[in-house]
C-alpha cells in the first residue's frame, strides 16, 4: 500500500494526478465566492478613495482658509 494521496496513482513513469471530477453546484458556489470576494474589493476601494477624496477637499479648503 502507498502512503501518496488516493487521487495519486503510482506508475513507472511517476507519480501521475487525476482530475477529480467537480460537480456544477461547486463550480458555480466557487464563482459566487470569487464574484463576491471582488465586490467587497471594490466597494473598498471606492470608500478608500472617497476618503481620500475627501481629506485632500478639507485640506484644500483649510490651506485656502488660512491664506485668505
Amino acid at each position: 500500500m502507498s502512503a501518496m494521496p488516493a487521487r495519486v496513482t503510482e506508475r513507472p513513469d511517476g507519480p501521475q494526478v487525476r482530475a477529480v471530477p467537480v460537480s456544477r453546484a461547486a463550480r458555480r458556489a466557487d464563482t459566487r465566492a470569487a464574484l463576491k470576494l471582488a465586490r467587497r474589493s471594490r466597494q473598498r476601494w471606492r470608500l478608500l478613495s472617497c476618503a481620500i477624496l475627501a481629506c485632500a477637499f478639507g485640506l484644500t479648503v483649510g490651506i485656502l482658509d488660512v491664506l485668505h
